[in-house]
């Protein structure tokens, strides 16, 4: 499958590029892989993998580089970097994760300043989400739909 024809780039008034889908997807469909160089130091836009490893989705016309945060995202990550759908997504919606998925702690990749949430969602928690913060019950709700690497680091805390 080809997941690039599942998606398309487009501004966004507020967030800049973003990504959105070209057709309906239903909890738990691939939309998307995310891919690059791994690399082993972090930046704001590389995935973690792996202790001391990231996934960096650059160049700029690489996907992953667009994927915005929500506190009420409509995306999740299974294995590493394969982007699914977390509940039901129509054509031409806006998607965005929860950098809690992917992110099992911040450490100096991201300002304070970095880190205000502006995702405008009526969840909003007004920061950017990491596992390590996040209240037991919506871990609980993003069970099946995290970073096999955030959950391993949680085990291993």
């Amino acid at each position: 499958m080809v997941y690039e024809n599942n998606v398309f780039l487009k501004k966004t008034k507020n967030k800049g590029i973003s990504i959105f889908v070209n057709k309906q997807f239903k909890k738990g469909d691939s939309i998307f892989l995310i891919a690059g160089p791994v690399v082993k130091k972090g930046t704001i836009y590389t995935i973690p993998i792996a202790k001391g490893l990231w996934i960096d989705p650059l160049p700029v016309n690489n996907l992953g580089r667009y994927l915005n945060h929500s506190c009420d995202p409509n995306v999740g990550i299974k294995n590493r970097t394969m982007v699914v759908a977390f509940k039901g997504i129509k054509k031409d919606e806006e998607i965005a994760i929860d950098y809690a998925m992917i992110v099992y702690k911040y450490g100096s990749e991201i300002t304070k300043e970095g880190l205000i949430c502006r995702c405008g969602s009526a969840k909003c928690r007004g920061e950017l989400g990491c596992w390590s913060k996040l209240p037991k019950e919506v871990k609980e709700k993003y069970k099946g739909f995290v970073s096999e690497h955030v959950l391993s680091q949680n085990e291993s805390q």
